[in-house]
């Protein structure tokens, strides 16, 4: 038995990086290996975490925010740097402390030392790792180069470090990306190869189905019983291109639209009629780090222009059901259950967490063709209501648009699927058995089982 660490800046939350890791820790424990969590965050499963690797620490949020937003704190970027060691200095011994007191023999830093987040945070993982010799196998889900609109070095000395860091380069440590794309740009840049292993999902995991618990969903966020609810299962930070579900919605609401609607029951039998809604429901937590911080609101003034209707309920909805202070919390798979479509408008995205779990949870998807989509997932043969593979211009609240004619387009698909059972059974189906040939627990365990055996460890 080997024990294992996973490293990050926040792990057990429901982004899509913690939820891979958490199948990871899965996997690896079925294998009889004893798995541990390292992060910034408090509530972090085990307990074992680093305030300061946390992007919300003041100095290290401090230190994001001027590294890749805008340099305003300090003179120049030396300074800026001296401040990064000076951090970094804090967080190392802890690290060294934690790989030494648990007998790691193998770690996987999840985006710490790729996305760009937290300088001290990977200056200080890369050396401790020189300094006990433990070996890491780097996941590497987002790079700081990458066209995502969330990381801007703000001055040479940062693109300096990433360079340096941002993965690092060593002997005993190797690279495991999430997408082709990924892995050709590691190449090119580092001149290291890299595995793609492609997130994945427990297709073999009872069916999410409605129950005594989350039968009263809807009711608790405000919707009606016969409301047509469009689903965003994402965090909410600019390049989830929500504001394109935001844009459907408003062409589904128009008078010609709503008649057709109104017009015949709906797939699942139920009518839709004058009094009812349209809603967007956001389940994900508004994200705050490494962004401009005014996603949200710009969303919200959006719908409130195009008259759509939008519910936020990230405080009702979290990784596992259960109590906080009293109210009741509902897992992320209780919102697709009672969701009528799934909305995935992302412009960028390292894989598609959501989009799978969609395709497990047999809903039709809302879909913006991002270039992984493209390279690595289009392959599969999904069928999905598409919004295409082009923006276009932004918008003078600097929200991205497609075409009229492609929004025009996807709605009445829309509409198709929320009217047609047989349709829309047959292509979620479709969609649920070419995912589980692919992007299954058991396609990652053979991977899994591989890295282990190249590292000297016995699965």
């Amino acid at each position: 038995m080997a024990t294992i660490a996973f490293i990050q800046h926040r792990l057990g939350r429901t982004d899509g990086v913690s939820l891979e890791v958490d199948k990871w820790r899965l996997i690896l424990e079925r294998l009889g290996h004893k798995v541990l969590y390292l992060a910034g965050n408090e509530d972090a499963p085990d307990g074992y975490f680093i305030p300061e690797l946390y992007p919300l620490d003041p100095t290290t949020n401090r230190i994001l925010h001027n590294a890749t937003r805008e340099l305003k704190d300090y003179p120049n970027g030396k300074a800026l740097m001296d401040e990064v060691t000076a951090h970094a200095a804090k967080i190392k011994p802890r690290i060294v402390e934690f790989l030494q007191k648990e007998n790691i023999d193998l770690v996987f830093p999840n985006n710490l030392v790729s996305v760009g987040y937290n300088l001290p945070g990977m200056k200080a993982l890369v050396e401790a790792l020189e300094e006990t010799g433990v070996k890491a196998v780097c996941h590497n889900h987002d790079f700081w180069w990458e066209d995502s609109g969330e990381v801007y070095p703000t001055c040479p000395e940062v693109i300096e470090f990433y360079e340096k860091y941002a993965p690092p380069v060593a002997p005993q440590i190797s690279h495991c990306v999430i997408n082709r794309i990924g892995q050709r740009e590691l190449k090119a840049r580092k001149g290291v190869d890299s595995r793609v292993v492609p997130n994945v999902f427990d297709f073999q995991q009872p069916s999410w189905e409605a129950d005594e618990y989350n039968a009263d969903f809807r009711e608790a966020i405000g919707l009606g019983p016969h409301d047509l609810f469009f689903l965003q299962a994402t965090r909410v930070l600019d390049r989830k291109g929500i504001e394109l579900a935001i844009e459907v919605i408003a062409e589904l609401q128009k008078p010609e639209n709503r008649h057709r609607l109104e017009a015949c029951p709906l797939y699942d039998g139920r009518t839709f009629g004058p009094g009812e809604q349209i809603v967007l429901v956001c389940a994900g937590y508004v994200e705050v780090i490494g962004l401009s911080g005014s996603y949200a609101a710009s969303l919200q003034a959006k719908a409130d222009e195009l008259g759509v209707k939008i519910i936020w309920c990230a405080d009702q909805v979290k990784h596992s059901r259960g109590k906080e202070d009293g109210r009741k919390i509902y897992s992320l798979w209780d919102s697709y259950v009672a969701a009528d479509f799934v909305t995935y408008p992302s412009y960028w995205e390292g894989w598609g967490n959501q989009l799978i779990e969609a395709v497990y949870a047999k809903k039709p998807v809302l879909l913006f063709e991002y270039p992984v989509y493209v390279t690595d997932l289009r392959e599969a043969g999904f069928e999905v209501v598409s919004l295409g593979t082009e923006l276009g211009p932004r918008d003078d609240r600097d929200l991205v648009t497609v075409p009229g004619e492609r929004v025009r387009a996807a709605t009445d698909q829309v509409i198709t699927y929320l009217q047609e059972p047989n349709l829309r059974k047959t292509a979620v189906e479709k969609n649920f058995q070419s995912a589980a040939e692919r992007y299954s627990y058991e396609a990652l365990e053979t991977i899994i089982r591989e890295i282990l055996h190249e590292n000297g460890i016995k699965s």
